[in-house]
């Protein structure tokens, strides 16, 4: 009986595959990994299957996605399986595309103006979203997050959500009501994606609402933005409030304060704190001096006592 001490090439690729199948994607990327030191298989994809496995852990790593782009741009093979899912190399590639340019635009920063310029190229990834992939199942979260549910047009309605949050977050320092309407539209989007967009309904609440400062009198739109609310005592004379714009809630202990005052309190809290933190810290070292002397005293005291026995 004659045992086959080396496996070939071929055989390392089907062993490959038939790991992928049970999930065991570590012994799979070994073994594809072997079979093209070999030059096994019956096409060219395991070097497309490896990058699919790396991915499978950094989904919103958009670099993966770049390597997994460039295996498909070098296989010829238009179809191949992974797993029990027959992918077309070429739906793969553009979902991959799009995929990177949202995951590059997500988790770029940006501020102001630029934050309108990020909004417009994330409503543009949306509209290519819907025109390239559509209706169609995206691949990469139905192998690896086994939902089915994303689509190239689930993608456009979050995407735009996402687009008119971001112009909202650009805007809100200078024109919060303009924010505001920003906020209605990614709400619809997100309702329309069957989210309850109740996140954005609360920003709008804080964006719409208007205040008198109770410090100084200012008018101030924009909850959390150019005015806060705070804890506050205030007795039943000084809540006696005949003006449109109120300084406080109604029948709350809170009172409304503009950035300005807002800020000014705390940054003069902020240096009474230090002053105490400074002089705290002072006393304690002069008493850690103290102590330490009194310590070396003692010391001395015995030492004298042991050498007059």
């Amino acid at each position: 009986m004659v045992f086959k001490l080396f496996k070939n090439g071929d055989t390392l690729y089907d062993e490959g595959k038939e790991f992928i199948k049970r999930g065991e994607f570590g012994k799979a990327r070994d073994y594809l990994q072997k079979s093209m030191e070999k030059d096994g298989g019956d096409d060219d994809c395991a070097a497309v299957k490896i990058a699919l496995i790396d991915l499978s852990s950094q989904t919103t790593n958009p670099h993966m996605y770049g390597i997994l782009i460039k295996k498909l741009e070098e296989t010829d093979n238009e179809e191949f399986e992974f797993g029990l899912t027959q992918i077309i190399r070429d739906e793969l590639k553009v979902e991959c595309e799009l995929t990177k340019r949202k995951l590059e635009l997500i988790q770029s920063g940006g501020r102001g103006t630029s934050l309108i310029s990020k909004g417009e190229q994330l409503q543009q990834l949306a509209m290519d979203f819907q025109s390239r992939i559509g209706e169609r199942t995206l691949v990469i979260p139905e192998l690896f997050n086994r939902d089915s549910t994303v689509t190239g047009n689930t993608e456009f309605y979050n995407l735009m959500a996402i687009a008119y949050e971001t112009m909202a977050r650009g805007v809100v320092w200078d024109n919060p009501s303009q924010a505001a309407e920003y906020e209605q539209i990614a709400a619809g989007y997100r309702q329309q994606n069957g989210q309850s967009g109740d996140d954005n309904m609360a920003r709008i609440q804080a964006y719409s609402t208007t205040c008198k400062c109770w410090m100084c009198g200012r008018i101030a739109t924009g909850e959390g933005i150019h005015f806060y609310k705070t804890d506050a005592e205030v007795s039943p004379a000084l809540d006696n409030q005949s003006d449109t714009v109120r300084s406080k809630p109604e029948g709350d202990d809170h009172i409304y304060i503009c950035l300005a005052c807002y800020s000014a309190v705390s940054k003069r809290s902020d240096a009474i704190s230090r002053q105490y933190y400074d002089k705290a810290l002072q006393e304690m070292r002069a008493m850690e001096m103290r102590l330490q002397a009194e310590i070396m005293a003692l010391q001395s005291q015995i030492s004298m006592a042991r050498m007059s026995r």
